[in-house]
């Protein structure tokens, strides 16, 4: 069983994440788009499409012209989810670690720091947004059981992460080790971590994978054919 899930699952995970993306993009693509819609006010004809489509990606101006406090959890949420994704592929891969040791940055020290703080603040961020769910009776009466599964399914691998960093130790080279041994298919003889609030957390992190393409998750991936199909109109 201890193979399975840390052999195994992983892969399973990986397969099913880009079998799911892969036939979600599919269906995008070949959605027939509509004609020329009239919107108001309407975007200047003679306007490039790349910057107003990365701005709302990047920046949601919508969302803060029409409701500035769920912007700001909202942007705030997604900024340190981007920073703690980063800060992951550095401690399993050594990403920028040459470059910023180069610099005579205390790599290990930033990272500490950072990390600790966009645990923190995006774990405040997440509970702002499940509280406004369920305390708001207009955003509660359009809330189904999918969008509070996904966060809280977020929220466990904030928690989860927080207190592997703030309490619990785990041996961080072993989880190296692991990962590389996963990367390069190396079984024979793999080193697995023993922390089971490690193992709680990356199961977690699977199952959001899993679910990623078949849930509103998926926004980060549509928001480019949507604003795209928006800014023609």
């Amino acid at each position: 069983m201890d193979q399975l899930i840390a052999i195994g699952l992983p892969y399973v995970t990986i397969i099913i994440f880009v079998v799911g993306m892969g036939y979600r993009f599919r269906s995008w693509i070949k959605t027939p788009q509509p004609g020329k819609m009239t919107l108001f006010p309407a975007p200047p004809a003679d306007k490039s499409l790349l910057w107003p489509v990365i701005k709302e990606s990047l920046f949601f101006p919508k969302l803060f012209k029409a409701d500035r406090s769920l912007w700001i959890a909202s942007w705030i949420f997604h900024a340190m989810l981007a920073l703690i994704i980063l800060g992951h592929l550095r401690v399993f891969t050594g990403l920028f670690d040459r470059m910023l040791a180069g610099m005579g940055v205390n790599v290990e020290n930033m990272s500490a720091t950072a990390g600790g703080a966009a645990g923190i603040v995006i774990l405040v961020c997440g509970l702002m947004l499940l509280f406004r769910r369920m305390l708001y009776k207009r955003v509660r009466e359009i809330t189904n059981f999918s969008d509070f599964f996904a966060l809280l399914l977020v929220l466990a691998i904030i928690v989860t992460g927080d207190w592997m960093r703030f309490g619990e130790h785990f041996d961080l080279e072993i989880t190296r080790t692991y990962f590389a041994q996963l990367f390069t298919f190396s079984f024979v003889g793999m080193t697995l971590p023993a922390s089971g609030l490690f193992w709680t957390h990356f199961i977690l992190v699977q199952l959001l994978i899993i679910y990623i393409p078949f849930s509103k998750i998926l926004h980060f991936g549509g928001i480019f054919f949507t604003q795209t199909l928006i800014q023609k109109s």
